[in-house]
């Protein structure tokens, strides 16, 4: 498929349906950048869908990681040295691209700016938006810190339960271990509501929504659905009735409450606390019908798998490489129209191509490493 040896029978149909709908949310999202003159329609649901796309993100991330986690926790074996043997294999899968495009940013940011980015440092440790929003370089890097620290933090904590409880059911220390982590992060979020006083939408997304300490719950949510979902706790005559439930709380946290007049600077315990649980509760129960999807091959299935396999790329490519580079290259601010909707579908391809040639010649042979025996 498109010079990539895939087996679309191997593949979760539903899954990849819900990656390529999110990583089209996010590109559609920071499109916006391009002109202040899309049509309002249009720019008000640019605005609404770039955090659709990361949460869809992090709960199927969290799903499908939070099933690798439990499989390894209940093995004998469970140690340090698992833990490691795990995290260097998700480092194989998202390190060397995140770092050649850090390197790719630089250059580009020396070359427009003729400076260094601003506390280049913290970016090589993931630490760019660790208690406040990382400056603008790198932009889209945020999320991937909060999955970094997500990784990272899960495992070793349910090694210190497994040493502290040797004789606890270990699905029990896996299931207490997620709840924790989402009360302890919803409980930043109200300390963040008590003390900081909300001006904007923008102002909740940069100091909230964008910040690791705040986040870091976001991904447990895909955890605890995986044990729901392992254990048949989700009867699957439900699937329909839950995934419209979910897709109906999607609609209404994204469309209908900004319809309604609901803004950040008049209900802020709402957007500070709320609705980011509820963004991904919504979300979470949409996943077990998408499991359960299984299409025939069509050229629609090869353009959603091609998406979803290249998302990751697409994720680092779009924003600050590829449009920061058409906007010094061609200025669009002031574009309208015509030539407005040309320039913008222009750099929905060219996203497409360059991110499935940085895909097969970078991310996947660099991938492909940690299953080579001199890697191991």
């Amino acid at each position: 498929m498109f010079g990539l040896a895939i087996d679309l029978n191997k593949r979760m149909h539903g899954l990849d349906i819900a990656r390529a709908i999110a990583i089209s949310l996010v590109v559609f999202a920071h499109s916006l950048w391009i002109s202040d003159f899309f049509p309002p329609v249009v720019s008000w649901l640019m605005q609404l869908s770039g955090t659709i796309g990361v949460e869809i993100f992090f709960v199927i991330s969290g799903f499908l990681i939070g099933k690798i986690v439990l499989r390894m926790l209940e093995k004998e074996d469970f140690s340090f040295s698992v833990i490691m043997d795990f995290l260097k294999r998700r480092w194989f899968r998202t390190l060397p691209n995140y770092y050649l495009i850090l390197f790719v940013n630089v250059l580009l940011w020396y070359l427009i700016y003729k400076e260094i980015p601003e506390k280049l440092y913290l970016y090589f440790v993931y630490l760019q938006n660790l208690t406040q929003t990382s400056p603008d370089f790198y932009r889209v890097s945020w999320s991937l810190a909060v999955e970094q620290f997500c990784y990272i933090i899960g495992p070793f904590t349910l090694l210190f339960l497994v040493k502290l409880f040797p004789k606890a059911n270990r699905r029990y220390l896996f299931l207490g271990m997620s709840l924790f982590m989402i009360a302890l992060f919803f409980g930043t979020r109200i300390y963040f509501n008590a003390t900081y006083e909300l001006t904007s939408i923008v102002d909740w997304n940069q100091s909230l929504r964008k910040v690791t300490i705040y986040r870091l719950d976001a991904i447990y949510y895909g955890f605890v659905l995986y044990y729901l979902y392992s254990r048949n706790c989700i009867a699957e005559k439900m699937n329909s009735i839950l995934f419209v439930c979910g897709v109906l709380g999607i609609f209404i946290l994204h469309i209908l409450i900004f319809a309604l007049g609901i803004q950040a600077e008049n209900h802020p315990f709402f957007f500070n606390v709320l609705y980011l649980p509820l963004n991904s509760i919504s979300i979470c129960l949409t996943i077990p019908f998408l499991v359960g999807i299984k299409l025939r091959e069509s050229l629609f299935l090869k353009w959603v798998t091609l998406l979803s396999i290249i998302s990751y790329s697409i994720y680092l490519l779009h924003y600050t490489v590829i449009l920061h580079a058409m906007k010094v290259l061609f200025p669009s601010e002031s574009l309208r129209g015509f030539s407005l909707f040309g320039y913008t579908f222009v750099y929905w391809a060219l996203v497409v191509v360059l991110s499935y040639f940085f895909y097969r010649f970078f991310e996947k042979p660099m991938t492909n490493l940690r299953d080579k025996k001199t890697f191991n």
